[in-house]
């Protein structure tokens, strides 16, 4: 690893911003992704400066005396999911690079494989987030009706955000029509069941799949770390989703005079 090839800082650097990128998409918060990618660079004797938004990272590297070897920028197309194994094979092969020696080839093995490791299932997804739901409509005092209404409300909402997802509309569109959606199977049910009460609970927690939680904390952390900017950024998005989520229960209320 001490012998530089002439090719080796381009390389590497071109592999710190495709993990970068990685890591950003999955939900990692900014310090995180800064520690990883020293961590990367330090490992093969080099020095990287990292410039971090939510939606570009740029990288120069460093040697020694001399100077800038490399810098180079990527921007990121698609908003921040939450995919915590990318997060941790990534961690794990920056302490394996840093203790073991691993090679560049070996780094870029591991790296071009992170777009292939598997998620759950999408039916697995569905089925434990409305039991989720269901159990949060409990702990808040909900009936066993609300229960179940929840749990299909959960369903139907999250199955119709991850179809929209895939066709890649406004998120905040996507957040609005999610929540009218799963608010609107509590209501459509308690007029065609004759349900007398408000199912407020149900209400309440049908949405809660919506919440953008990974937002909320790596916002709080950022700003925590210093990193301002990017915990402004990331917090003025969750509360952009955070409003979606209310118009989009607000609207359902009025139109079914519920309010």
């Amino acid at each position: 690893m001490s012998n530089e090839k002439s090719d080796e800082p381009a390389r590497l650097g071109n592999l710190l911003l495709q993990t970068g990128v990685a890591l950003i998409k999955s939900g990692a918060g900014s310090s995180r992704v800064i520690k990883n990618l020293s961590r990367f660079a330090n490992a093969y004797g080099y020095e990287a400066n990292v410039d971090l938004a939510t939606r570009n990272i740029s990288i120069s590297l460093h040697k020694e005396k001399r100077g800038n070897i490399f810098s180079g920028s990527r921007s990121i197309a698609s908003l921040p999911g939450a995919n915590f194994r990318v997060i941790s094979v990534i961690s794990r092969l920056s302490w394996d690079v840093m203790e073991k020696k691993i090679s560049l080839e070996e780094y870029a093995n591991v790296i071009n494989q992170v777009p292939d490791i598997p998620t759950y299932k999408r039916n697995v997804i569905l089925f434990f987030t409305g039991i989720a739901g269901s159990a949060f409509c409990y702990t808040f005092g909900g009936n066993v009706m609300e229960m179940v209404l929840t749990f299909l409300a959960t369903v139907i909402g999250l199955f119709f955000k991850q179809e929209l997802v895939i066709k890649k509309y406004n998120p905040f569109m996507v957040t609005f029509g999610s929540a009218m959606l799963a608010s609107a199977v509590i209501a459509i049910s308690s007029k065609v069941l004759g349900v007398e009460t408000n199912l407020e609970h149900a209400f309440a927690t049908s949405i809660l799949f919506l919440i953008p939680g990974v937002l909320l904390i790596n916002s709080f952390v950022d700003l925590l770390d210093g990193h301002i900017i990017n915990g402004i950024d990331r917090g003025t998005n969750a509360l952009m989703h955070a409003f979606s989520i209310a118009a989009g229960l607000a609207t359902v209320l009025y139109i079914f005079k519920m309010l």
